[in-house]
């Protein structure tokens, strides 16, 4: 089929006339008309309804329209790839973030990236709540999780995130030290609220899994509070690690049941499927998951 011809009926699609289509691709009207007849003849299908008011898609266009609009960009993305191979990335990469973790970890290789492409344009949300990707329009989001459920988007693995169970000195010396999981069950523990079960905290154990229901008086959706709760002698948090290096070091928290693993969380870049990947989110997958392969980088998480 025509390139041009398809690039004229998306145009008309999009604007609702030929008029200001053929203005958009800097041609006549006749011409923008011809191409149409000409790619509804190819089809053997009448894509496109004529009125007083403009054109509207009929069903044959309507399906037709957004199948092709994906080949469209898969074909622009292509054209990017090859531009920008040995050039700054450009446009503006839309990208979703959980708040806490960019906070502590993400921000200084972003920040990086940004330096390495400064014509490229990055427009972040950063929340701990979980986000529509697809919905809100975002290029990519990352995602910390045990296990994905959302089959509609691609999902690679940036790195693994591992937890500890912790408590202040002060908690321990009045109401004593768990021993095993199923001691918790007598004591005070700080809830994380984003989690679809936060009262059920699990724990692997010579590769097996064991569940324990614990509660407290505390639920809270930010490890930050989680962490100071836990310092100021609230009870005892299930914490990842990147939260709590200077808190271990300095003393105001000591890791227990360190023979009793919290199961690992992984960080995802999650992306709506397309054939072919644009070149600004590929590169910025590729720099975060190089970051976190090394050593330096990795062993604080």
């Amino acid at each position: 089929m025509d390139l041009q011809a398809i690039k004229t009926f998306c145009r008309a699609v999009e604007a609702g006339n030929l008029t200001a289509a053929a203005r958009a691709l800097h041609i006549t009207k006749s011409v923008a008309s011809r191409r149409i007849q000409a790619l509804e003849d190819e089809v053997g299908a009448r894509l496109l309804a004529r009125n007083t008011k403009g054109v509207t898609p009929t069903d044959a266009g309507t399906a037709f329209y957004e199948r092709v609009l994906r080949i469209l960009d898969d074909l622009e993305d292509a054209r990017q790839s090859v531009k920008c191979a040995d050039e700054n990335l450009i446009g503006t990469l839309r990208l979703t973030a959980p708040r806490s973790f960019t906070d502590k970890r993400l921000a200084h290789p972003i920040t990086e990236f940004m330096k390495l492409h400064p014509d490229l344009g990055m427009d972040m949300n950063l929340t701990d709540e979980r986000v529509d990707i697809i919905g809100g329009g975002y290029d990519l989001g990352l995602r910390i999780s045990r296990a994905l459920d959302d089959t509609s988007l691609i999902a690679r693995k940036i790195t693994t995130i591992h937890s500890h169970m912790v408590a202040s000195p002060a908690y321990l010396a009045e109401h004593g030290t768990p021993k095993v999981p199923e001691d918790l069950k007598d004591h005070r523990c700080i809830l994380y609220s984003n989690l679809p079960v936060g009262n059920q905290w699990r724990f692997i154990e010579d590769g097996e899994d064991r569940t324990v229901r614990v509660g407290g008086t505390l639920s809270t959706n930010s490890g930050e509070m989680q962490l100071e709760a836990a310092r100021q002698g609230l009870g005892i948090a299930a914490i990842p690690r990147f939260y709590l290096h200077e808190a271990i070091t300095s003393g105001a928290v000591v890791p227990i049941l360190e023979d009793y693993c919290p199961p690992n969380s992984h960080l995802y870049a999650l992306y709506p499927e397309k054939r072919l990947l644009p070149t600004k989110v590929r590169a910025f997958i590729d720099h975060l998951a190089a970051w976190f392969d090394t050593p330096e980088n990795a062993g604080c998480l």
